[in-house]
C-alpha cells in the first residue's frame, strides 16, 4: 500500500477509475465474489496505487502458483513477490494484491476502506484497552508483569464494532461523498478525543509522515477549532463491565479469568522451575544448552503445566537431576 514501490506516480480520479474497471472485468471473470477492493471517500482526487484483497479460498493449488497466473493472465513485467502480497506495476500503476484467509477476509476490507479511517477508529478504541484492526475488535489482555498480552476477540461484525462507538453503520454502508464528511462524521463519536493527535506517539507520526489522509485530518482539526477530548478514565478496567455488557456472546469476563487463572498457574510453575534454578543446580548449562535442556525437560511430560503445579519443589529438582543424567538431551 501507498504506491511508492516502483516510482510510478499517481493517478488523477478519471484515469484511476478506468484503470480499477479494467482490472474488476478481470477479476469478475476470474475470482467472482472472491475479491474486494476497499472503498473510497466521494471526492478523492487521486490515487496511488490499487489494493485487492484476494480470498485465499480461490486458491486450488497455492498461492505462488497462482500470482504467477495473475501475472501471465495481465501480462505483467514488473512485479515484486512477497509473503501473501503481489505488487505489480500495471499499466504504469502500482497494483498490490493480498491474499487474505476467509475467516479475515471481509473484517480485512472493512477496516482498508476509506483509506485511514480505521486507523482513526483505532485510536478511539485504543482508550478502552480494546484494538480495532483488520482481524475485527480485540479486548487486549496484559499481565501484570508486562510480559505477555493476548488479544480476545469481541466480534468482526463491523455494524456492531460501530455501534460501540456510537456511530451510525447506515452511513459508513452508503459511503462518504466528501473527504471532511467522513472526518466529521469520526468526530461526531461522543468518545473521541484529540489527545492522540496533539501529542502524537511514533506510530502516528509516521503514519502522518506517509500518509496524506492523515495530515488532512489533522488540518481538519485545526481549522474547525476542535479540542474536544472525552474524559477517559486512567483505570481502563473500569470500562469492563460495559464492553462485556455490549458484547455478551463473546463472554470477554470468562476469557479474562480464564487468562488470570493460566497466569498464576504460570507464576506458581516459575517460583519452582526457571533457569537461575537450574544454572544454580548444573553450572554447565549456560545460553543455547541451557535453552535445549530446559525444552526436553518440559516435552518430558504429558502434562508439563498441570503436573509441576502438583509437584513440590523438591520432587521438582529430583526429576531435573533424572533428566540431566538421562540421555534423552544432547549434552
Amino acid at each position: 500500500m501507498g504506491g511508492k514501490l516502483f516510482n510510478l506516480g499517481r493517478l488523477p480520479r478519471i484515469e484511476y477509475l478506468e484503470l480499477e474497471a479494467d482490472v474488476r472485468r478481470y477479476l469478475d471473470d476470474r475470482f467472482p465474489d472472491r475479491y474486494r477492493i476497499p472503498r473510497y471517500y466521494g471526492d478523492k482526487a487521486d490515487f496511488g496505487d490499487l489494493d485487492i484483497l484476494l480470498s485465499e479460498a480461490t486458491i486450488t493449488t497455492n498461492w505462488e502458483e497462482l500470482r504467477q497466473e495473475i501475472i501471465t493472465d495481465l501480462r505483467v513485467q514488473d512485479y515484486i513477490l512477497r509473503p501473501k502480497l503481489l505488487s505489480m506495476a500495471y499499466r504504469n500503476f502500482q497494483v498490490d494484491v493480498f491474499c487474505v484467509p476467509p475467516e479475515h477476509f471481509q473484517s480485512t476490507w472493512q477496516f482498508l476502506c476509506y483509506n485511514d479511517l480505521g486507523n482513526l477508529l483505532g485510536k478511539i478504541f485504543r482508550r478502552f484497552n480494546l484494538k480495532y484492526g483488520e482481524k475485527g475488535l480485540f479486548y487486549v489482555f496484559r499481565r501484570a508483569d508486562g510480559h505477555y498480552k493476548r488479544d480476545l476477540l469481541l466480534t468482526q461484525d463491523m455494524a456492531q464494532i460501530l455501534a460501540f462507538l456510537k456511530l451510525d453503520w447506515a452511513t459508513w454502508d452508503a459511503g462518504f461523498a466528501r473527504l471532511d464528511a467522513m472526518f466529521s462524521w469520526v468526530v461526531a463519536c461522543p468518545y473521541f478525543t484529540v489527545k492522540p493527535f496533539l501529542k502524537r506517539a511514533a506510530s502516528t507520526e509516521k503514519r502522518v509522515q506517509q500518509r496524506t489522509t492523515m495530515q488532512r485530518f489533522l488540518d481538519y482539526l485545526e481549522a474547525n477549532e476542535i479540542t474536544r477530548a472525552h474524559p477517559f478514565a486512567e483505570d481502563r478496567d473500569v470500562y469492563l463491565p460495559q464492553i462485556d455488557a455490549f458484547f455478551p456472546k463473546a463472554n470477554l469476563l470468562e476469557a479474562i479469568a480464564r487468562e488470570k487463572e493460566k497466569e498464576c498457574q504460570d507464576n506458581l510453575i516459575r517460583e519452582k522451575f526457571n533457569g537461575r534454578i537450574v544454572m544454580e543446580m548444573f553450572g554447565d548449562l549456560r545460553g543455547k544448552i541451557l535453552g535445549r535442556f530446559m525444552e526436553t525437560f518440559k516435552q518430558s511430560f504429558t502434562r508439563f503445566n498441570a503436573e509441576m503445579v502438583e509437584m513440590t519443589p523438591e520432587e521438582i529438582k529430583l526429576r531435573l537431576e533424572e533428566h540431566y543424567n538421562s540421555d534423552s538431551w544432547e549434552k
